[in-house]
C-alpha cells in the first residue's frame, strides 16, 4: 500500500510564537533529491516532512542498497521577517552522533540552509549536506515541499447504499501545491473502523489520492482514481473469525473523490470499491478541522494578535515603542 514516503520533524520557537503559544507539528510534502559526489542518485517524487523548530529530524534516505537512517539535527539557527512571516535558515554547520546496530556513527554537516515562505502554498525548502560515518564523500538532501493541513471530524460511511455507519475523530490530510499553471491537491484518506456491519467488524485502511484538480462544474477538487492502481488494506472480523485481511487493489469500477472547501472546513465525498467487492462504499467527511499554525497567522485580527518588538520578542502589557502586530508595524506611545 502506498504511504507518505518519509517523515521528518522540526520544532521551532518561531512557529510557536506565530501560533500564539503552541501548535501541532506542521507537515510538508514535496519532491526531494539525494546527491552524492555531485551526482543526483535518487529523486523522490513525494517526500513528507514535518516542521517543529530548532531540531530538524531528517528522514531515512536510500540510494541503491545504501541506507542512512533518520537522525536529528539539534540547535539549528534561523531568522524571521515578522512583516512577511518568512523564516530563513542561514548556512550553518552541525555535528551529530547516532547509534546503528550498536555502532556509533558520526554525522558531520558541512551545510544546512532553508526557508519557510508564507506564500499561497506555504512553501518549505531545505538543503542539507553532510558526511555520514565513513562515507568517502558528502551526501546532499534537497527538498521543496508544501504545507499539509489536517482536518479532524466524524466520518459518515454508507455501504451499498443500505447500511450506514459513523466513525469518530478521523483525520484527513490535504496538501495544496503548484503543478505548472495549475493548483492540485493530494488527499490522505485515513484508516478507520466500523462496528456491526454485515461483514462484522471492519478496518478500512489508509491510502493517498494524488492530483485532484479544480472542477468548476462540481465546485471543488475532483479526481477519478479508478485507473490509478491504488491499494488499501481491508480487514473484516465476524464472530471472532477473520474474513478478509489483505491489501486490495481498487477495482476499475467507480472510484472517485470530490473535495469542496467550505470556509475553513472541507467536505470530502469518496466513492470506492476495494478489490472485487460488488457494492460501493461512500464516505462523507464534513471536515471541521482545527486552526493550524499557518491559519492562525493568516486570520488573527489586529486586536487579538500578539505583539513583538523588532528583535522578535513578544512584548508585555505597557510596552512602548515600535511593535510588529498581525504582520504590520505600529508605534505604541
Amino acid at each position: 500500500m502506498k504511504k507518505f514516503s518519509t517523515l521528518f520533524f522540526l520544532t521551532t520557537a518561531m512557529l510557536t510564537a506565530m501560533a500564539q503559544g503552541g501548535h501541532a507539528p506542521m507537515k510538508f510534502s514535496g519532491k526531494a533529491t539525494i546527491e552524492v559526489g555531485g551526482q543526483i542518485v535518487s529523486t523522490i517524487a513525494s517526500d513528507t516532512v514535518g516542521y517543529l523548530g530548532k531540531e530538524v529530524t531528517l528522514p531515512e534516505m536510500r540510494y541503491g542498497n545504501f541506507v542512512i537512517p533518520s537522525f536529528t539535527i539539534h540547535g539549528t539557527q534561523f531568522s524571521m521577517d515578522m512583516s512577511t512571516m518568512t523564516v530563513t535558515f542561514p548556512d550553518q554547520q552541525f555535528m551529530e552522533t547516532i547509534t546503528v546496530d550498536g555502532v556509533q556513527k558520526t554525522i558531520i554537516g558541512a551545510s544546512l540552509t532553508g526557508s519557510y515562505a508564507h506564500d499561497s502554498f506555504n512553501t518549505f525548502k531545505l538543503k542539507v549536506s553532510f558526511m555520514y560515518g565513513a562515507m568517502p564523500m558528502p551526501l546532499t538532501y534537497d527538498i521543496t515541499a508544501y504545507y499539509i493541513k489536517d482536518y479532524t471530524d466524524k466520518l459518515d460511511v454508507s455501504i451499498g447504499g443500505m447500511f450506514n455507519y459513523t466513525a469518530a475523530n478521523v483525520t484527513y490530510s490535504v496538501r495544496t501545491y503548484p503543478e505548472g499553471d495549475k493548483t492540485l491537491l493530494d488527499v490522505k484518506i485515513p484508516s478507520y473502523e466500523l462496528s456491526g456491519t454485515p461483514l462484522g467488524e471492519l478496518t478500512v485502511g489508509s491510502y493517498i489520492i494524488k492530483g485532484l484538480a479544480k472542477d468548476e462544474q462540481l465546485g471543488g477538487y475532483y479526481r477519478n482514481y479508478a485507473e490509478d492502481g491504488l491499494t488499501m488494506h481491508f480487514k473484516s472480523v465476524k464472530d471472532g473469525q477473520t474474513g478478509m485481511d489483505d491489501d486490495y487493489v481498487m477495482s476499475t469500477l467507480e472510484n472517485n473523490i470530490l473535495l469542496v472547501y467550505e470556509g475553513k472546513a472541507i467536505k470530502v465525498t469518496n466513492n470506492f470499491h476495494p478489490g472485487n467487492m460488488p457494492f460501493q462504499i461512500t464516505s462523507t467527511f464534513p471536515g471541521a478541522g482545527e486552526v493550524s499554525a499557518v491559519e492562525a497567522v493568516k486570520t488573527v485580527g489586529q486586536n487579538d494578535a500578539p505583539a513583538y518588538n523588532l528583535a522578535g520578542q513578544r512584548t508585555v502589557a505597557g510596552y512602548r515603542g515600535i511593535v510588529v502586530k498581525g504582520g504590520k508595524k505600529y508605534f505604541v506611545k
